[in-house]
């Protein structure tokens, strides 16, 4: 008697290496996005503690509101790739 693989389904289409190398690729470029908005945050605060204007500075320029989006975005993406692969059936 021969044992029948189940196929797993993501988003209907069948898992295969290259699906998930796909989908690891993009954890690592999201991963990259996360570490240069921590980095910066990190340099930004070691900055604040002797110099406020640099802060205010970084306030009034907006990028504070271009860090929450990038960091939105971040977190948007993982959970789409979190939910790709997540089988359609188990």
């Amino acid at each position: 008697m021969k044992k029948e693989e189940k196929v797993i389904l993501i988003n209907k289409k069948q898992v295969t290496g290259d699906l998930l190398y796909k989908q690891a690729c993009k954890l690592t470029n999201l991963s990259q996005e996360l570490k240069l908005a921590v980095d910066f945050i990190d340099h930004l605060c070691v900055d604040s503690r002797v110099d406020k204007d640099t802060l205010n500075a970084f306030i009034n320029s907006s990028s504070l509101g271009n860090t929450t989006d990038v960091l939105q975005n971040i977190q948007h993406e993982i959970d789409e790739v979190s939910n790709s692969i997540c089988p359609d059936e188990v």
